[in-house]
């Protein structure tokens, strides 16, 4: 047993009780894949830390730490695990590292820590964070450069900011593109931009034509560019007036969407948090997909809308080239002209559309979880 290397990793974004989105996604998905490679890491015993039991992991490797507040579990709860039973691994996939973590390198039983960065926004556009926000980010970005021996990013856009803007050295940061799992996908023929037939998710073959709307899924916040979008579609729907604009996703409380689409506030729909089954709904129903963030990490909704056989609109910024490659339309983000004339393309250039799917479909298949976790798994194993 003492050759048995034991590796701790924060599960606390996967209990069943969150209401999934970006990050927790990737949680769930990574520490699947780490589960079901399991048989090939057998030298470790893996330490799954939760505030609650997940109900999809395995019981006898989670270890569960109680704790009777809503906030603070990772920074006193989990911190004071680490401090008092340290493992020899330890890995952050989503979330902060505890600030006591900073007491280890000062003890014998010396932790080797890993966590994954998914972007640093708020180093690019201070502007769109309070300052309680920036003081956990920059405290997080200094903990994870004073004490990782690795760091993953999502992509090489978010490494570059990394090299930008902190001193921490380019062999420390390794980049793993994040997979995609098609869960509820199924096939969809086009056979015009105002009649797309597509068999449902369930089993049959029920048919259904596709709505004359745009879909935006994603946080409802200033830096996924809401405003500029709500302007270009303003100007669109004035040749356009029987489309519409789905807002899938949370609204910051601190983003005002009604005076956004006072003047729109017909055609604009912005329906808050959605369950998987309701996206693929929305997915399976639209036109196309439209992804005009200034800032993004990796830019998942792209890839759903690949999945989907939705042309996608998205920024032309370093990240979502990235992921999208050549199977997207690409606007400036900052132009509200562009971002509308972006649209009218999307929507009036058949064969746009169907080149824009067909290489989506292609350029999907470079996601995979399975590789993704593999590569986490080697980098934590060999370093």
């Amino acid at each position: 047993m003492s050759n048995i290397i034991k590796i701790g990793i924060d599960a606390s974004r996967s209990v069943d009780s969150i209401q999934k989105t970006g990050v927790e996604k990737v949680s769930d998905e990574l520490l699947r894949e780490i589960r079901n490679q399991k048989s090939e890491i057998r030298d470790a015993e893996i330490i799954y830390y939760t505030p609650q039991k997940i109900s999809w992991l395995p019981k006898e490797s989670q270890r569960i730490l109680r704790w009777p507040l809503k906030f603070f579990w990772t920074q006193i709860r989990l911190g004071w695990e680490l401090l008092i039973h340290p493992p020899k691994v330890f890995f952050s996939p989503v979330y902060v590292l505890p600030f006591v973590t900073i007491f280890t390198r000062y003890t014998l039983r010396v932790t080797r820590y890993y966590k994954t960065i998914h972007d640093i926004a708020f180093k690019r556009h201070p502007e769109l964070y309070t300052w309680w926000q920036k003081f956990n980010l920059n405290l997080d970005l200094w903990l994870a450069q004073k004490l990782c021996t690795k760091i993953f990013v999502p992509t090489e856009a978010v490494k570059n900011d990394l090299l930008k803007y902190t001193k921490i050295s380019a062999d420390k940061i390794i980049v793993i593109h994040h997979g995609y799992r098609p869960e509820c996908h199924s096939e969809r023929s086009e056979e015009s931009h105002n009649e797309i037939l597509r068999p449902s998710a369930s089993s049959g073959l029920r048919m259904t034509p596709t709505k004359k709307q745009i879909l935006y899924i994603g946080r409802v916040e200033e830096k996924k560019n809401i405003i500029n979008l709500i302007k270009a579609f303003e100007i669109f729907n004035q040749k356009h007036p029987d489309y519409k604009l789905i807002l899938a996703g949370k609204v910051d409380p601190n983003f005002n969407i009604q005076y956004s689409i006072l003047n729109i506030k017909n055609k604009v729909e912005p329906i808050g948090y959605i369950t998987e089954e309701k996206k693929c709904e929305l997915l399976q129903q639209s036109t196309c997909l439209i992804l005009v963030s200034k800032e993004e990490g990796f830019g998942f909704p792209i890839l759903e809308g690949f999945d989907f056989g939705l042309p996608v609109l998205a920024s032309d910024i370093p990240v979502l080239r990235e992921v999208g490659g050549d199977a997207c339309l690409y606007i400036n983000p900052d132009s509200v002209e562009e971002i509308a004339i972006g649209l009218e393309k999307i929507i009036s250039d058949e064969n746009l559309r169907q080149n824009l799917i067909e290489q989506g479909r292609e350029r999907l298949k470079e996601f995979r979880w399975e590789q993704a976790a593999d590569s986490y798994i080697r980098t934590i194993r060999n370093s």
